[in-house]
C-alpha cells in the first residue's frame, strides 16, 4: 500500500456525493478510484492530477478547488507545470 493521499481523502470528506460524482465524472474517473487514492491504494497520475484539477474549477466552490501541483509530486516539481526557474 502507498501513502494515503490527503488531498484527495479531505476533499472526499468535505464535498457531497454530488459534487464528488460531479468531479469523478468530468476527470473521467470514479468515486471508487478516488477513495482508493485517498487512503493509499492507489497512486495518482499527473494526468489524472490536471484532469482532476481542470474538473473541479467546473464546481465553482472555492473550498473544493484542486491544484495540480499539490496532487502530484512529479507535477510540482516540473518546470512546464510550475514555470521557469529565475536565473
Amino acid at each position: 500500500m502507498g501513502r494515503p493521499n490527503g488531498i484527495i481523502r479531505d476533499w472526499l470528506n468535505a464535498a457531497t456525493p454530488d459534487e464528488a460524482r460531479q468531479l469523478a465524472k468530468a476527470a473521467k474517473t470514479s468515486v471508487p478510484h478516488l477513495r482508493h487514492i485517498g487512503k493509499g491504494r492507489r497512486g495518482i497520475s499527473a494526468d489524472l492530477a490536471q484532469r482532476l484539477a481542470h474538473a473541479s474549477q467546473a464546481l465553482h466552490s472555492p473550498v473544493l478547488r484542486l491544484f495540480q501541483t499539490q496532487l502530484c509530486h512529479a507535477c510540482g516539481r516540473c518546470p512546464l507545470v510550475i514555470g521557469p526557474k529565475a536565473k
